[in-house]
């Protein structure tokens, strides 16, 4: 019993700070596809959201500990057919050079925001610092700094906590004019393809999740051994993730005039530098650090997967995403970048629910208790870096 329970809250604490970083940390991306919509949208998108989390965890999961599968990517395969399953597999590397600019411009955002230097300023220094990473093959370095995502987690609860028990205004009050900033263009609204509803957009967005993150379930996975660590962990996955959701929300909404007067392209550290301004060059910094961890690992994953690991090939891979990445995010806001490219990576990620999805209704063979003494052991290694 003490062991399952071990269990679930390290799966379900690996896949927060996993999904609970950087990117999510600016803040854009919940404020756009949860806190846009105004009424009581910012009240439902999150149950759905957990809802759409569940299932993504619990069929990962339960892969995962049945299948061992030898290679985690085999999980494409397995939820999308052999045809299919290959073309998303490529999709889903191509997400991870696109979502490269979204951290790229995280970091010059950041760095104008709080110290007023320009933009190019900070996704350069990024830019350099992650290349020369990677170049030099130094993966321990991002290990030991992945738990800036623990830390992010940690400054969104208290600032969160802070915000809804001492602001003097409610939720509804605060994102009051909430359409008329997403008008004017102070915020922007989630969608996919140009339709503003706001289910498709929340879709979407969970897609992108899915897509970045379903080879990293499906290896967590594999420390589940029973069905009660499967549901359980699932569950927590899907509760720790949609509580950091509405602890982000609250605090933007109740801060949502700040924001939007400032027309602010990290409103989360807007929101933190007009209620806890204490907290805010802590909070800055962290960010850069979740952002350095998170980069490190997609340009490591992208030159790896068409490289061998130091080599020549590999290095030249690096720099010559790294420097798209860096010229593109210099001039194109945050902001625009998670409301166009969130959107597009999470189609292969709705494919991949949807297979997900059948796979948990067809699977005949499905999980029991004494499974995985059928199968080889698993490949537990999920060492990766937080969005």
């Amino acid at each position: 019993m003490k062991n399952s329970n071990i269990t679930i809250l390290t799966v379900g604490g690996a896949f927060t700070a996993y999904c609970i970083g950087a990117g999510f940390a600016s803040g854009q991306e919940t404020l756009q596809f949860f806190g846009a919509f105004g009424g009581m949208y910012p009240f439902i998108l999150p149950v759905t959201c957990f809802i759409l989390m569940f299932l993504f965890c619990y069929g990962t999961y339960r892969a995962g500990a049945a299948k061992h599968f030898s290679d985690p990517s085999m999980a494409y395969t397995y939820y999308c057919g052999p045809y299919l399953g290959k073309a998303v597999d490529w999709f889903c590397t191509l997400s991870i050079a696109l979502c490269t600019l979204i951290m790229f411009a995280g970091s010059g955002a950041t760095v104008n925001q709080y110290l007023g230097l320009p933009v190019y300023a900070g996704t350069i220094f990024m830019g350099v610092i992650s290349v020369i990473i990677v170049c030099l093959g130094l993966e321990k370095v991002t290990d030991v700094l992945g738990c800036a995502g623990v830390i992010i987690i940690a400054i969104m609860f208290v600032v969160g906590i802070y915000n809804v028990t001492t602001s003097p205004v409610t939720i509804i009050q605060g994102q009051e004019h909430v359409l008329q900033y997403v008008q004017e263009g102070r915020i922007m609204q989630g969608a996919f393809m140009g339709i503003h509803e706001p289910f498709i957009a929340q879709l979407f967005l969970v897609g992108a999740y899915i897509t970045l993150g379903v080879v990293f379930n499906v290896a967590l996975g594999s420390r589940c051994h029973s069905q009660k660590e499967i549901v359980g962990s699932a569950f927590l996955s899907a509760a720790f993730f949609t509580l950091g959701v509405i602890l982000v929300l609250a605090t933007m909404l109740l801060n949502l005039d700040y924001i939007a007067s400032i027309k602010a392209q990290v409103p989360m550290l807007a929101a933190i530098e007009n209620s806890l301004p204490a907290l805010a060059l802590p909070f800055s910094i962290i960010i850069l650090i979740g952002v350095f961890t998170t980069i490190t690992g997609y340009l490591w994953a992208f030159g790896r997967r068409f490289a061998e690991d130091k080599t020549k090939k590999q290095r030249i891979i690096v720099i010559v995403v790294a420097i798209i990445g860096v010229t593109i995010a210099s001039y194109i806001p945050l902001g625009q970048l998670v409301n166009a490219i969130y959107p597009v990576v999470g189609i292969a990620g709705v494919l991949l629910l949807i297979g997900i999805i059948y796979r948990m209704f067809t699977d005949k063979e499905g999980f029991h208790d004494d499974v995985a003494e059928t199968f080889a052991p698993a490949n537990t290694n999920t060492s990766t870096t937080d969005r």
